[in-house]
C-alpha cells in the first residue's frame, strides 16, 4: 500500500453505501482528490467532523486506483462565520464548486488553493459580493481563462478612455466600438472596466477593500457570472440558491 498526506479544503460529500463518504477535497500539494471515509457517516465516527465541506483538514490517505482510502484526517480549521449563516454558506458553496468544476484530479494549482482558502477566512469579514466576484476572476486567470481587459479581443485596439465598452465571454473580454455588434455582449461603463482590472491584479485581501457603486457591482456581476457559466456550458447551482436569497 502508498500512503500519503495532504493538507486540504473539503469541496463536497456525498454518500458511499450504508455509513460510509466519497469526499472531495482540494490540496495545494496535489490538487483535487477524491477519497472514500469509510464510517465517516456514522454519528460516532472520529472522521466525522474534518470531513465536512469547507473544513481544512489534514488527510492521511491510501492510494487508489480511481478512489483514493482515508486512513485518518485531523481537522485543522473551521469557519464558524460560514457555519451560521446561511448567506455565507451559499458563497461558499459556490467557491467550491467553482473550485471543483474548473480543475482536473491531481493537477496542482497552488495559487488558486491559496486564494481559495483566503477567500474561506474573508467571508464575513470582506463584503460577500466583491469577494466573491474578485475570486471568480483570480480562478478564471489561475485556470487560463483569464478574460482580456486591456485591448479589443477581436481586431486588437486599445479602447477609448472614458466611453462604455462591451464585453463579451464568447470572444473572451473586451471589445472595441467597432467591433461589439460582433454577437452578444454585456455593456459595461468605465469605472466598471476599471474595477474589473483593479480585481484581477494586487494584493487579494487590499483589492476587497474598494468600494464600488451599486451599478458597478450589477455589472461585474453580469460579466462574470456570465462568463463562468460560458466556459462551463451551465449555470453553477450555488451561484442560482445566491440569486433565490437575493445574494
Amino acid at each position: 500500500m502508498k500512503f500519503f498526506q495532504a493538507e486540504a479544503v473539503v469541496l463536497k460529500s456525498r454518500p458511499h453505501k450504508e455509513a460510509d463518504r466519497i469526499i472531495t477535497f482540494f490540496s495545494r500539494e496535489y490538487g483535487k482528490l477524491r477519497a472514500v471515509s469509510y464510517g465517516s457517516a456514522r454519528p460516532t465516527s472520529r472522521k466525522r467532523g474534518a470531513v465536512q465541506p469547507f473544513c481544512r483538514s489534514r488527510f492521511y490517505l491510501v492510494r487508489g486506483q480511481e478512489v483514493h482510502r482515508i486512513d485518518q484526517v485531523e481537522l485543522l480549521e473551521r469557519f464558524p462565520a460560514i457555519e451560521q449563516d446561511l448567506a455565507l454558506f451559499g458563497v461558499a458553496a459556490y467557491l467550491a464548486e467553482l473550485v471543483d468544476a474548473f480543475t482536473g484530479e491531481e493537477a496542482p494549482n497552488p495559487k488558486l488553493y491559496d486564494i481559495f482558502l483566503r477567500s474561506l477566512r474573508l467571508l464575513g469579514k470582506a463584503g460577500a459580493a466583491l469577494l466573491t466576484r474578485a475570486f471568480e476572476l483570480r480562478l478564471l486567470i489561475l485556470t487560463g481563462f483569464g478574460p482580456e481587459l486591456g485591448v479589443c479581443t477581436l481586431c486588437r485596439q486599445t479602447l477609448p478612455p472614458g466611453e462604455r465598452i462591451a464585453f463579451s465571454p464568447q470572444t473572451g473580454g473586451v471589445l472595441c466600438p467597432s467591433c461589439k455588434g460582433e454577437g452578444p455582449t454585456i455593456e459595461v461603463g468605465p469605472g466598471t472596466l476599471k474595477a474589473l482590472r483593479h480585481l484581477a491584479a494586487g494584493p487579494f485581501e487590499q483589492v476587497l477593500t474598494v468600494k464600488v457603486a451599486p451599478v458597478i457591482e450589477r455589472e461585474l456581476y453580469a460579466i462574470l457570472a456570465e462568463t463562468v457559466a460560458f466556459h462551463l456550458g451551465y449555470r453553477p447551482q450555488a451561484l442560482s440558491f445566491l440569486d433565490r436569497l437575493g445574494s
